[in-house]
């Protein structure tokens, strides 16, 4: 038994299986799945995706694969896929999405009663090719919310993943905090820090490894001063100064499972006006936090962020959403946004991130993993959120 959750055999089997329900339901023959995260899910097959075309294909009771020679081996070691079909390369003499045409004629599947996650490949890296209706003469159904809704809500292993995600994060901010020093650049900060929790997750977790098509096996890092002030800011190569703003992010991979770990920081005790925006986006996130119940519209989750936000005089400084779902994928559905509809379900994992900006003072955001249980909610992230525990001594 390994010393980390993973996901059995047995419930990507019972994925597929829901699905095939799901296909009975619509009177599908077929379904290409060509989205790597959906693939991952109902296999755990999990690859970088590049200009090669990769497929997986169900049918009633039936699974395949069309994959590159360079998945070969990985996509015969994995469990319950009947067929592998290989083909040698992208663009190669005939298209490689023809064989996906062909696979589907090989289990009889009728054009008009085919369904996909997305009509022949999901573009990457230049590649180019036909609509999978191309190839079938018919008009493709939409099957995306055959899988994306049984990813909405989280199994218990998926939890424990995400948790054991949340838990090495904070470890590894805590040690990145710590190591936080005026003059120094954020890389020369944070990037020692990953490289040795790194190290820590694989001896402490034999047989451990990233398993994400994304790569990466832990994340710590931050973005300071005027930077900050873009959601997405860039590091800025030179070194911290007293008075600086800064905004960081945490997570690690844990059978594929993400979660997500941000924290404002501050380089010695922050101005009036800083305080002042950091209580504000405190404030926010603890509301979304508190709303958080079964049966809540989705969307109100952000409405009761928007009504405060307004009330604080800020509402002019968001720049986003209050959330999203996180699992195989950083952003997954559904969201926390006016725009969204559906309710909250336990089970359901979201990033709790209201953030206020300022051109000048920068950005202001605290991001917590949360699920939403029968009784309410659980913050799975661990980690201080108070002004006090988040400066930088200079």
């Amino acid at each position: 038994m390994s010393s980390f959750p993973e996901i059995a055999p047995e419930e990507y089997a019972r994925r597929r299986q829901a699905v095939w329900a799901g296909m009975e339901a619509a009177g599908f023959d077929a379904l290409a799945v060509f989205y790597p995260a959906r693939i991952a899910y109902l296999t755990g097959f999990h690859h970088i995706p590049t200009e090669r075309p990769l497929a997986l294909l169900l049918g009633d009771g039936y699974a395949s694969m069309v994959v590159p020679a360079v998945e070969k081996e990985h996509a015969e070691s994995i469990a319950g896929i009947d067929r592998v079909d290989v083909y040698f390369d992208y663009p190669g003499e005939h298209h490689p999405l023809e064989r996906v045409g062909q696979a589907l004629r090989d289990i009889n599947a009728a054009p008009g009663r085919t369904a996909a996650d997305h009509d022949g490949q999901v573009p990457y890296w230049g590649y180019r090719g036909p609509r999978l209706s191309d190839l079938t003469g018919a008009p493709v159904a939409d099957g995306e919310m055959l899988v994306e809704a049984l990813r909405r809500v989280k199994s218990t292993r998926e939890l424990e993943c995400i948790q054991l995600s949340c838990d090495w994060a904070s470890r590894a901010h805590r040690r990145m905090q710590a190591a936080i020093r005026p003059g120094r650049t954020e890389m020369e900060c944070y990037a020692p820090v990953e490289v040795e929790v790194l190290g820590e997750m694989v001896k402490e977790m034999p047989g451990w490894r990233p398993r994400s098509f994304q790569g990466e096996g832990l994340t710590a890092m931050f973005v300071g001063g005027q930077a900050t002030a873009m959601p997405h800011g860039f590091v800025r190569g030179h070194g911290l100064q007293p008075g600086d703003t800064l905004v960081s992010g945490a997570g690690a991979d844990i059978d594929g499972y993400q979660s997500e770990l941000e924290r404002t920081m501050f380089i010695g005790e922050p101005g009036a006006a800083q305080q002042h925006l950091f209580t504000a986006m405190l404030a926010l996130q603890q509301r979304a936090i508190d709303v958080l119940r079964p049966g809540l519209p989705l969307a109100e989750v952000e409405r009761e962020v928007l009504k405060l936000a307004k009330e604080l005089g800020v509402e002019d400084r968001l720049r986003h959403h209050v959330g999203h779902s996180i699992g195989l994928e950083g952003h997954e559905a559904p969201f926390l946004d006016r725009g969204e509809e559906g309710l909250l379900e336990p089970g359901m994992v979201f990033t709790i991130e209201p953030g206020v900006y300022d051109p000048e003072l920068g950005g202001f955001r605290h991001s917590d993993t949360v699920l939403v249980t029968s009784a309410g909610h659980r913050v799975m992230t661990g980690y201080p959120r108070d002004l006090e525990s988040l400066i930088v001594p200079v």
